[in-house]
This record gives structure tokens, C-alpha cells and sequence, in this order.
């Protein structure tokens, strides 16, 4: 791909790529973007590659898409009673983004913030019926058990108080509720962590610094549009099964 010249990029108030890259350490993809063709820089544009590659095969890549379809749908939910602010809580969109798609101002968007708007359904975002609370309440004695705070939860879940807390009855919970307690347990659920740490481990055995370790796990992430996930386990010795999967894919791409 041709790089934009210096010139070009001054122009738009952007820096160079070589400029960037001057204080990066090696195996750093921004090294390779400069010039640098060491084993390490090689290794971090092939993990680059290879995860957008494993993104586009699973129809998660996160190239940029027109607006329209997000826009249709979003008009499609209002017309269902389902406002914008109600859709910004259920799939995490900014509202200003969610804004600006409806007005037409943003004309093309990330991929992962158009499957994000369609999986919205006027139920997830909008629906206050209830349904029995004890598959809502695992979950979150789960997420309790693993480590997690209510207090920590109740923020998660939304709650605007000075001291936010749980506010949901064991018995019945809206359906609205019950969707975002699952979108948050998927976002935060846990397992042990000593197979993660024996391949971080084996990583490091490998020659990769943590700092290595760590820029690979934020661009493979960013690549598949999520959150860059902790790697460090709690105090019960548990880990997020978000980033124990981050690290098994890190980890395969690094030593196949």
C-alpha cells in the first residue's frame, strides 16, 4: 500500500509514520510501517494481517461501511417507539454518533458500530414486560463470585447513583434488564487463569517483552473491535475469558 507523503500528511495534520514510530520499541507494527523489516517488526504486521484476515472470514472486520442500512434501522426502531438514547444503551454507541447517523452527518461508519446498531431489536432496547429473574441472577451471582463487586456491576449496568447498586428483584426483572445483565456477563464473564499465564509465559520464553505482548493483545483487539481486556488476574485467580481468548489467538498466530 502507498504511504501518504510527508507533505500530504502535513497537510492534513497528521505526523509521519516515521516519526511515530521513532520511540516505539521493535516489534511494534508502527516500526514496520516506518521501513523496519526485523524479525520482530515482520512478526507484528503478520499478526496484524492475520487477525484482519480472521476477522473478515468471521464477518467481523471493522473496515469502513456506508451509514445507510445503520440509519434505516435506527429510523425503523424510532418508528417502534424506540428512541436513540434507549438504542445507545443497548448496543454501547455513542449517542453523538447515533445522532449523527440519523441526521445524515456521518456518511460512513466502522463495521463494528453498524452490527452493533442492527442487532438492536425494539425488545433489547425498549421492552419493560418481565420474565422470572433466576437466570438473570446467575449470571450475576457469577460475575459476584468471580470477583466482581456489586457496587462495580451496578455501575456496568447503568445506575447513575453516588453509590450505585443493584436494584433488581430475584423474582421477576424486565426484559430489558435480563438483556443487559447477559451482554454484560458475555463482556465480563471469567476463567482460571493459569492456562492464560503458562502461555504469556511461553511467550515471553519465546523472546517477547510484556510490553510486546501487551501491543500485540491492543492491536489484535482493536482489529476485532473490542475492548483491550486485562491480562492480569484478580485476587481469586481469574481472568476474563475476553482476554484468555485474546491470548490463545495471540498466541497461535505468534508460533505457528
Amino acid at each position: 500500500m502507498t504511504q501518504p507523503s510527508q507533505n500530504a500528511l502535513s497537510a492534513r495534520g497528521l505526523r509521519p509514520v516515521a516519526e511515530l514510530a521513532a520511540g516505539r520499541d521493535h516489534g511494534d507494527r508502527l516500526r514496520y510501517r516506518a521501513g523496519c523489516r526485523c524479525f520482530h517488526c515482520r512478526s507484528a504486521n503478520t499478526a496484524y494481517e492475520a487477525a484482519r484476515k480472521i476477522a473478515r472470514a468471521a464477518g467481523e472486520g471493522n473496515g469502513i461501511v456506508p451509514a445507510a442500512k445503520a440509519r434505516a434501522h435506527l429510523k425503523a426502531l424510532s418508528e417502534q417507539g424506540v428512541g436513540r438514547r434507549s438504542v445507545g444503551a443497548a448496543c454501547d454507541v455513542a449517542d453523538t454518533v447515533l445522532a449523527d447517523i440519523i441526521s445524515g452527518r456521518k456518511t460512513n461508519i466502522r463495521a463494528s458500530t453498524e452490527r452493533a446498531i442492527l442487532k438492536v431489536t425494539a425488545a433489547a432496547a425498549g421492552d419493560g414486560s418481565l420474565v422470572p429473574g433466576k437466570a438473570t441472577w446467575k449470571l450475576l451471582d457469577q460475575l459476584i463470585a468471580d470477583g466482581y463487586t456489586r457496587t462495580y456491576l451496578a455501575a456496568q449496568l447503568g445506575s447513575k447513583s453516588k453509590v450505585p447498586a443493584l436494584q433488581l428483584k430475584r423474582d421477576f426483572v424486565t426484559v430489558r434488564s435480563a438483556y443487559l445483565v447477559e451482554r454484560l456477563f458475555e463482556k465480563l464473564k471469567c476463567e482460571c487463569a493459569k492456562p492464560t499465564m503458562k502461555l504469556l509465559a511461553k511467550l515471553r520464553d519465546e523472546g517477547y517483552t510484556q510490553h510486546q505482548i501487551e501491543q500485540r493483545l491492543a492491536a489484535l483487539a482493536a482489529k476485532l473491535g473490542e475492548e483491550v481486556p486485562s491480562i492480569q488476574p484478580n485476587k481469586k485467580g481469574r481472568i476474563s475469558t475476553k482476554a484468555a481468548d485474546l491470548v490463545e489467538q495471540l498466541y497461535r498466530e505468534l508460533t505457528a
